[in-house]
């Protein structure tokens, strides 16, 4: 009988550790973000998707920045990139961001921490619109001397819908 119910556990424990490493909640709203390629948290077939509410549970963070985009300082909200890569389980050394046109850009990992990247989801107090560069802008936080120079104009993509993690 112990030798059973000791079975009994382990194929239970065994069973159980798949849905350890899919930590993620499904998403309830609108789907806002997708990640896939190599990371080790999911809620959906190899891939995981956030809305919104997902986003906001993230490192959010309000920041003044300037961009070569726009005029002057601009405030953006939204939750860090490193804080959605440490949610996935990230282990890659490249991004490649992909938006609504299927435009896509290759971004170096350590530009999430380096630079305290942030997934732009509101700018100046408004949820941003696809015709704002919503609904996500990557955007790097600048100052006006920066902007100047364009340090991160190809990085910095709007209308953001995918990152792939790649090794």
């Amino acid at each position: 009988m112990f030798k059973t119910s000791l079975a009994s556990m382990l194929l239970c424990v065994l069973t159980m550790l798949p849905l350890q490493a899919a930590d993620l909640p499904v998403p309830e709203g609108r789907i806002l973000l997708q990640v896939r390629g190599a990371i080790t948290n999911f809620n959906i077939d190899g891939a995981a998707e956030f809305d919104l509410e997902m986003m906001r549970d993230l490192d959010w963070r309000e920041i003044e920045t300037y961009t070569s985009f726009t005029d002057g300082p601009q405030n953006f909200a939204g939750p860090t990139l490193q804080s959605l890569l440490d949610a996935v389980g990230a282990n890659g050394s490249r991004l490649i961001a992909t938006a609504i046109n299927d435009y896509f850009v290759e971004i170096p990992v350590v530009h999430a921490r380096d630079h305290d990247v942030i997934l732009a989801i509101e700018m100046n107090g408004r949820l941003m619109r696809v015709r704002d560069k919503g609904p996500i802008w990557l955007v790097y936080p600048l100052s006006e001397e920066e902007t100047a120079e364009k340090p991160f104009d190809n990085e910095m993509i709007w209308q953001l819908i995918q990152f792939e993690v790649i090794e």
